[in-house]
């Protein structure tokens, strides 16, 4: 299991869930301030889990050890990863769903959300996960050619993607990929562009917010 996981739990019974990833090199801890700036209405009881990424060797950051849910052997759009690095933390995240399954929260009620390198392991769970979530939330991401399925899977969960127009380290155009690709086939996606570089905005949180509070009502 993923060790070092920061969970916030709300004032009453969770009744909703939310498991958000941190991007390459970061921490749970760099998240875990949107538990109370995100605002969420009170009734919708929601326990954020954010689970700490293995620290490991990263090829493409001269082999130094850091947080990295999977080893990124080359810098090319589509990323050239370890795929077995991938399958093992999607396994572990699954594990940490089942466990808020038999802890009384619905799958339904159980989001996913990541930023960056996070992300693309959220579009692995989420889109290859038996059961349909309560949303999918993909921020400054890519989406890994082997996590869409050939037959789409989940198209009941809802997924928000949201990018910068300024982003530097993964371009605008893989996000619009990715909404591209889902909407091909039948997702129920939206794609959300803010002023921003590879970071998150005070105006992105608003909208992660209304996008939230709507799907827990």
């Amino acid at each position: 299991m993923l060790d070092n996981a920061i969970t916030v739990e709300p004032q009453q019974p969770a009744r909703h869930c939310v498991i958000w990833l941190h991007g390459l090199g970061a921490g749970p801890e760099d998240f875990v301030p949107l538990a109370k700036q995100l605002k969420l209405p009170a009734d919708a009881a929601v326990r954020f889990i954010f689970p700490a990424a293995p620290t490991r060797s990263v090829t493409v950051n001269a082999g130094y050890f850091m947080p990295a849910w999977y080893d990124i052997l080359a810098f090319t759009p589509e990323r050239q990863i370890n795929h077995s690095h991938l399958d093992e933390v999607s396994e572990q995240i699954e594990q940490v769903i089942q466990q808020q399954v038999t802890l009384g929260i619905a799958s339904e009620n159980i989001f996913i959300a990541g930023f960056s390198q996070g992300g693309a392991v959220a579009y692995q769970c989420a889109l290859n996960y038996p059961n349909s979530l309560g949303g999918l939330l993909c921020m400054s991401t890519y989406l890994l050619a082997e996590s869409l399925p050939t037959t789409a899977l989940q198209t009941n969960t809802p997924v928000l993607i949201q990018h910068g127009r300024q982003d530097d380290v993964v371009a605008l155009n893989l996000g619009q990929q990715a909404f591209n690709q889902l909407q091909a086939q039948h997702y129920q996606v939206e794609f959300q562009q803010f002023d921003m570089a590879h970071s998150v905005s005070p105006s992105q949180v608003k909208a992660i917010s209304a996008w939230l509070s709507h799907l827990m009502r």
